[in-house]
């Protein structure tokens, strides 16, 4: 019996991979069956043998497992970020298991997902601990689970025990979804909401036995289609200004639109079309190799590790929707394949050219991007702040060169941990933008919620001849006699790009402005030669040189530059591209202290 609930799967995914990938699947599964699980699609933490489903795999200490779900989070001083706890609950092993199950048709792999299921029962009794705190990770573990579930259909090693208490998970799962969605639907307007509107769908259609099944289901498609499509914006960005949480919030919605597809109940065609709109706004900020600027929020999030693409590609998420929306493929035979035969089986769409790269402009989500070719592209942040979540990021710069991303988004590295690096990731300092008087953007007045959301336009976009941005942000209005702080980005050619930067201060008061590039690689020679004000950075570990120069009125103005990596306290020069992880980088600061105006002029162009 060929391996997979889907007839011919195992044969096709044992061509798609390659041997060393392959391997690679098997490996994963065994450390997972060992309660080495890969977190955050990255990192493998250990969460013990036999696994401790409250581990923090980082510390090694263990939430308590019997507090009540609304009061375990007091505990977080000692135990650490919760999510890093959470990761092994979400079964991202589901995902190895099954893969490694359909490429070998072993059926350890089914009994090792079944014995960590009912190790997870024991250990976590109904609204017990910190796995029953999140809506949402209730409803990605749902989705894990139904996924093996179907994976293992015809699998022989499959139980009735098994069902049953699959069965009984997937029912107090959805009762405490419904019992407390009121608050992701009035607090977190966000992907927490479709993500648990999408467990209460796929739990109520796919698992019709219960009574309250056809509620749940209707409840959850109702919220897909009426709350939840209300987050995507009509130039195809996500209210929550990021990258990795747009990608999240779309793979849900391909799951129920595939759902609805294979149980004969289509889903609105306004959403298919909201989706189309989503990937080609992705798809205009692409790296050659599949990745996206680390623009926004970034908490490891992905809903089906079934790839073995690095958790940066977005290739598989873009491939899916063009299959969904258009019915037709948007890239060559590659790895991120494996991803449409768990969606649709072993079938074969029409074959599409390759995404259209051009230079564009999307108002509505705030970010612009000028292109000269697949690796050759800036992107401008600037578009006023709508959501509690975003970044202190306005008229941040994101630059690549070869697929080289020279100048670079920090990222967000934790969300509940070591504060002074949460306030920093999050904050504008670790953005390609200038500080004033050393204040954020915005004020963080706790941990996701920011005061005094900022303001800013795009005052000039021209895609040709090269292309130019222009805008301004109001962030800094706040303090007193603040500046308005207005850039423009322009496109030479051949990997040469400048960038300026105006404050106009409404007194004549002293502030202090710090211009940041966060450099790829580690910092090399600094030459600080001053002539009029100007100064040059060479070295960067890129194909780029960087040339940094101000300009002031004030005859009393300071100014210097200086370059440092890696340091921990104030953080300065990190760069977190992955959940949990952070690696040094280079920062460029140049620092100026005057009365006035003050301009800045930032050029980056190949190394001769």
């Amino acid at each position: 019996m060929d391996p997979g609930a889907v007839p011919g799967l195992g044969g096709r995914l044992r061509e798609l991979l390659t041997p060393e990938q392959t391997q690679a699947v098997i490996e994963e599964a065994r450390q997972a069956e060992r309660g080495q699980i890969r977190c955050f699609t990255r990192w493998t933490g250990d969460f013990g043998e036999p696994l401790d489903w409250h581990r923090n795999p980082l510390t090694g200490r263990s939430w308590p497992a019997k507090e009540h779900w609304s009061r375990v989070l007091r505990y977080e001083g000692g135990c650490g970020d919760v999510k890093l706890a959470w990761e092994a609950s979400r079964f991202p092993q589901a995902f190895a298991f099954a893969r490694a199950w359909a490429l070998t048709g072993d059926g350890r792999w089914v009994r090792a997902f079944f014995s960590q299921v009912e190790s997870w029962e024991q250990q976590n009794p109904y609204r017990a601990g910190i796995n029953w705190v999140s809506g949402q990770e209730c409803a990605i573990r749902a989705c894990a689970w139904l996924f093996a579930l179907y994976a293992f259909g015809n699998a022989e090693e499959l139980g009735d025990q098994d069902v049953e208490r699959m069965f009984r998970l997937l029912f107090l799962h959805a009762e405490h979804i419904e019992a407390n969605i009121g608050y992701a639907r009035h607090a977190v307007v966000n992907n927490h909401l479709i993500g648990e509107a999408l467990g209460l769908y796929l739990i109520g259609s796919l698992l019709p036995c219960f009574k309250q099944s056809r509620r749940w289901a209707e409840l959850g498609r109702r919220l897909l289609v009426e709350d939840c499509a209300a987050q995507f914006l009509p130039d195809g960005g996500y209210c929550q200004s990021s990258h990795t949480y747009h990608r999240l919030a779309l793979q849900y919605y391909i799951w129920a639109l595939r759902a609805g597809e294979v149980l004969g109940r289509p889903f609105p065609k306004s959403l298919y079309e909201a989706l189309g709109r989503s990937r080609d706004f992705l798809s205009a900020f692409q790296n050659a190799d599949g990745s996206l600027p680390n623009w926004g929020a970034n908490d490891g999030a992905l809903l089906d590790p079934w790839t073995c693409c690095d958790y940066r590609d977005f290739r598989p998420l873009l491939d899916s929707l063009s299959r969904l929306v258009d019915g037709q493929e948007a890239y060559p035979v590659g790895p991120w394949k494996e991803e449409m035969l768990w969606l649709w089986g072993v079938t074969e769409p029409a074959a599409a050219p390759p995404p259209a790269l051009s230079s564009r402009s999307f108002p509505e989500s705030g970010l612009h991007v000028l292109r000269e070719g697949p690796g050759d592209f800036a992107v401008l942040r600037c578009g006023s702040v709508k959501n509690r979540f975003s970044q202190a990021d306005q008229l941040h710069v994101d630059l690549w060169r070869r697929g080289v991303n020279v100048a670079l988004d920090g990222g967000s590295y934790l969300y509940n941990d070591e504060l002074r690096f949460h306030r920093y990731f999050m904050g504008t300092a670790s953005h390609n933008t200038v500080t004033v008087d050393g204040q954020d953007q915005m004020l963080l007045h706790r941990r996701f919620k920011w005061l005094y959301w900022t303001p800013a336009a795009l005052t000039k976009f021209v895609a040709a001849g090269g292309g130019e941005l222009a805008g301004f942000h109001d962030g800094y209005k706040r303090l007193p006699g603040g500046p308005r702080h207005k850039r423009t980005v322009r496109a030479l050619g051949a990997g040469r790009w400048q960038i300026e930067d105006r404050f106009e201060p409404g007194d004549q008061r002293p502030h202090d402005y710090v211009l940041q590039w966060l450099i790829a690689g580690p910092c090399g020679r600094l030459d600080a030669i001053e002539s009029g004000g100007s100064f040059v950075f060479g070295e960067t570990g890129s194909e780029s040189i960087l040339t940094c120069a101000a300009r002031s009125d004030d005859p009393d103005r300071v100014l210097g530059l200086d370059a440092a990596a890696g340091v921990g306290d104030p953080p300065r020069g990190w760069v977190s591209r992955y959940y949990g992880e952070k690696t040094p980088a280079c920062s460029v600061a140049l620092r100026a202290r005057a009365r006035g105006a003050v301009d800045f002029f930032s050029e980056f162009r190949e190394r001769t």
